[in-house]
C-alpha cells in the first residue's frame, strides 16, 4: 500500500513539472535505494500500461484495420451502417421467432440454427402456447471482424432490456405474469460468404453481464 502511495504522489509531480517545464524532470523521494527501485518498476508500468491502453495497436486500431481489408471483399460495407443493419436483423429475427414466420427465419439464418429456432418453435406450439417478445435496444457494439478463406464473420453485441413471456390461449403467461423487463446480453456471429449479397445470423448466444449460455437463442425465460 505504501509503494502504490508513492507511486501515485511520484506520477502527480512528474505530470506537474512536465507540465510546467514541457519535458521530463528527475525526480528524487528521500527513501532506500531498493525502495526507490521497487517505485521505478511500479511507475514504469503504469506508464506501460497507460501507453498500451491508447496505443494505435489497440482493439480500435485492429477493428478499422480489419474494416478496411472487408470493404476490399464488400465495398458496399462501413460499420456504422452494417450496426444500423444488424439491429434491424435482430429484430426481425425476433418477430419471426415470436410470431413462427419461418420463411423469414429461413432467409436470415443458417441452416444449422434454423433447425434450432423451428425446434423451439415445434415445442412451444406443442403446449399450445405462444411467445410475447419487446425489446427495446440500449447499446449495439461490433466486437471482432474475422475475414477466412471463404466468408467474412462479425461478432456483435446487443445489450437490450428484453420482455419475454409465454403466453397460453386464455392470455395468462405463467413465466412472466406481469410482463417484467430484465437487461440481457445477445451476442451474436453474422457471416457472409465472398460473393453474396447478404449477412446472415450463424451463432448466437444470450445471458446477463456475468454469465452467457452459448449456441442458444434462449429467450423463453424460465
Amino acid at each position: 500500500m505504501l509503494l502504490l502511495f508513492l507511486a501515485i504522489i511520484a506520477l502527480l509531480i512528474f505530470y506537474k513539472l512536465f507540465r510546467e517545464f514541457g519535458r521530463t524532470q528527475k525526480i528524487i523521494i528521500n527513501m532506500s535505494e531498493k525502495d526507490r527501485e521497487k517505485l521505478k518498476n511500479v511507475i514504469e508500468g503504469v506508464i506501460a500500461n497507460s501507453s498500451s491502453s491508447s496505443s494505435p495497436d489497440g482493439k480500435n486500431a485492429t477493428l478499422d484495420k480489419v474494416s478496411t481489408a472487408l470493404q476490399e471483399k464488400f465495398p458496399d460495407f462501413t460499420p456504422t451502417a452494417f450496426l444500423a443493419k444488424a439491429e434491424e436483423m435482430f429484430d426481425a429475427i425476433f418477430n419471426g421467432f415470436a410470431n413462427s414466420h419461418h420463411y423469414i427465419l429461413k432467409a436470415m439464418l443458417t441452416e444449422k440454427l434454423y433447425e434450432s429456432f423451428a425446434s423451439q418453435i415445434e415445442r412451444r406450439e406443442s403446449k399450445n402456447l405462444r411467445q410475447e417478445l419487446l425489446i427495446k435496444h440500449k447499446e449495439t457494439s461490433l466486437d471482432e471482424i474475422q475475414i477466412l478463406s471463404e466468408k467474412a464473420q462479425i461478432f456483435v453485441t446487443f445489450d437490450v432490456e428484453q420482455m419475454s413471456a409465454m403466453v397460453t390461449s386464455e392470455g395468462i403467461s405463467p413465466d412472466n405474469p406481469k410482463r417484467i423487463y430484465r437487461d440481457v446480453i445477445h451476442k451474436w456471429v453474422f457471416e457472409r460468404a465472398f460473393g453474396k449479397d447478404n449477412w446472415i445470423l450463424s451463432k448466437t448466444s444470450i445471458g446477463t453481464k456475468k454469465r452467457e449460455i452459448p449456441e442458444k437463442l434462449a429467450i423463453e425465460d424460465k
